[in-house]
């Protein structure tokens, strides 16, 4: 796989999710350059790349958000994508799903921001992380490449890391919004408790 080939494939599991959605919301790109280096070879040379695509969902009302993550969900489960983990906790109105393709190994995260609480609006966004490859690849993936590693199993959690990040990121910018309008900010612990400014989340 090479840097094209993976760009393409998670342009690709994006359009999966998004395409059937109703309503239709528009991709609104996040990130600067999309292909850095492996997250798994942080503390080696560095050979490898990577390609993590984040887009937010935008021009839909914020009581959507939840619907669009949802449908995100079913369009890659129809595809025969499985769970990181487990699914999403449907009962929480901002939820978020973490996903894998299969054979190939790209990871995809569909979130909700918080946008207000109180009237359960909120901000969808999409990423999707490649595979790492060879910062020369080969026009074909090896069926090697997609074998899973030490290494990657490191790349998974901090791609994860990155998507809660990414999350975290949805919240802060709303909530200087909410500030500016005179409004106290809200933001929510990743276990998904509510919590005040200036007390540590646990």
């Amino acid at each position: 796989m090479n840097e094209q080939q993976a760009t393409e494939r998670a342009e690709d599991i994006v359009h999966q999710a998004v395409d059937g959605m109703s309503p239709k919301p528009t991709l609104k790109r996040t990130g600067l350059n999309p292909v850095g280096a492996c997250l798994a070879d942080d503390h080696s040379a560095g050979e490898r790349r990577q390609v993590t695509l984040s887009y937010q969902l935008t021009g839909v009302p914020g009581t959507e958000a939840k619907k669009l993550v949802r449908q995100a969900r079913d369009a890659w489960v129809r595809r025969g994508y499985t769970f990181q983990s487990s699914d999403a906790d449907w009962s929480d109105p901002f939820p978020t799903v973490n996903m894998r393709t299969v054979p190939d190994d790209f990871w995809m995260t569909a979130l909700t921001g918080v946008v207000d609480k109180a009237k359960g609006e909120g901000l969808a966004a999409i990423t999707v992380t490649s595979p790492c490859f060879g910062a020369g690849g080969s026009g074909t993936a090896a069926p090697s490449s997609f074998r899973r590693t030490a290494g990657d199993e490191q790349a998974e959690r901090v791609a994860r890391a990155h998507s809660s990040r990414l999350y975290d990121a949805l919240q802060v910018r709303h909530a200087a919004r909410g500030r500016a309008r005179g409004s106290p900010p809200i933001r929510r612990a990743r276990s998904g408790t509510p919590i005040t400014p200036g007390r540590p989340s646990h």
